[in-house]
């Protein structure tokens, strides 16, 4: 699909793609939730996926592709087109599992934009996706992350920024450990330009943090820090707290 001019308008920001990877088998999150995919996952009475369809359509975007897998009869059945929050709702579906990277590429022809968004259908980060499309933009990079800051970061892994917002590094978890508290980690956020899609390799499996972010850090990424609300639920442990928690975020 051929890509379309864009510029920083309000109705451009608007029409931007997001992409949401829910195609996840969610292992670690159980016994706490085994019912199904983990991004439907109920918290406070609605499933995980919800949250992220509030949070973008409050935002003023309305174009979603969902990249499934496990579990898609179930996401389709309760999302359907997406009218219901305002929303139009595509499906982009994995023969098998193809990562983090692989189901972006799987999804490459409904992307319709130069810049699209992509979000990880497990964790939630308050911040204004406007503006981090707008810096984005601004900085002329080929990806730009959302950011959160964590007292933390040993169960994340850490990233290393400069003070003009360039990241310079990604740290593991062990490394992560000895950092100091007040820390930034990968927010699951990120806005790419369509040409981060060349990186990907077709038709095969492929993780965007551990093959994909390397690249792109030659290239140049921005970093766009947040100090709103930031929630995992892969753990049972984050899920219980998530209940009482992210209802207060949207």
């Amino acid at each position: 699909m051929s890509e379309r001019p864009f510029s920083a308008t309000k109705e451009d920001i608007s029409e931007i793609p997001a992409l949401i990877l829910a195609g996840g088998l969610g292992t670690r999150l159980r016994p706490a939730f085994d019912s199904g995919p983990k991004s439907m996952a109920p918290i406070a009475g609605r499933p995980f996926l919800e949250y992220l369809f509030l949070q973008i359509s409050h935002a003023g975007f309305h174009k979603v592709t969902l990249c499934l897998g496990y579990g898609r009869d179930q996401i389709e059945e309760w999302a359907g087109d997406g009218a219901g929050w305002g929303l139009s709702i595509r499906y982009s579906v994995e023969p098998s599992p193809r990562g983090t990277a692989g189901a972006v590429k799987l999804a490459a022809e409904l992307i319709d934009n130069d810049v699209f968004l992509v979000l990880n259908g497990d964790s939630f980060l308050a911040v204004d996706l406007r503006q981090l499309v707008k810096t984005h933009l601004q900085a002329g990079v080929c990806a730009t992350i959302a950011l959160a800051s964590v007292g933390d970061p040993s169960r994340y892994g850490s990233v290393i920024s400069t003070p003009e917002g360039r990241i310079e590094a990604f740290l593991e978890k062990s490394a992560a450990g000895s950092a100091s508290v007040g820390c930034l980690i990968n927010g699951g956020i990120y806005v790419f330009r369509r040409s981060v899609l060349d990186l990907i390799p077709e038709h095969k499996a492929a993780s965007l943090e551990r093959e994909i972010f390397p690249q792109l850090l030659v290239k140049g990424m921005k970093g766009f820090v947040s100090n709103g609300y930031f929630i995992d639920i892969g753990l049972p442990d984050d899920f219980k707290r998530a209940q009482s928690e992210l209802p207060q975020c949207v």
